[in-house]
């Protein structure tokens, strides 16, 4: 059953979201589907996966969600993906600034007999903003450690 699940979310986002193809949305996502999504209520049902494609591809016509990796355990079925695309249409009231963003990810998604029945969703808003340019990006607080990983710079002798 894992394989078919992995599958099922693989087409979910190739086929729905990536190409915008929505006619086959309540075959596979079921009547109560739910989405969990930091900022953004959506309706229960396939309604739910129309209006987040519809959302991001009115502001990135180009939108596209890359699968790195996928899993599954049970009903469940992880997704960690590299989104990408160009802001050439309005995102909320932000008018389009003509530059890209590429953020990283981990979704989980449950599938029952057949059907996505509840996702949770693990995009990043704040780095898509900061990326378009729409946000700056705070700096970290005086005397703060780098991020690990960060390299810092030596000081050059005089």
């Amino acid at each position: 059953m894992s394989e078919e699940n992995i599958e099922l979310v693989r087409f979910v986002t190739e086929e729905g979201l990536n190409k915008g193809n929505l006619g086959n949305i309540d075959d596979v996502f079921s009547a109560d589907y739910e989405v969990h999504t930091a900022g953004l209520a959506l309706p229960k049902g396939p309604a739910a996966f129309q209006m987040a494609v519809e959302f991001w591809k009115r502001a990135f016509p180009d939108f596209t969600c890359g699968i790195q990796d996928m899993f599954a355990s049970g009903e469940l079925v992880g997704l960690r993906f590299r989104t990408t695309g160009t802001h050439t249409g309005p995102l909320m009231w932000m008018p389009p600034t003509g530059r890209t963003f590429v953020v990283e990810g981990v979704d989980l998604h449950r599938v029952r007999d057949g059907k996505v029945v509840e996702s949770w969703i693990s995009d990043d808003f704040p780095r898509i903003l900061f990326e378009l340019g729409i946000v700056e990006e705070p700096a970290p607080p005086a005397g703060a450690a780098p991020p690990v990983g960060v390299a810092i710079p030596e000081a050059k002798a005089s």
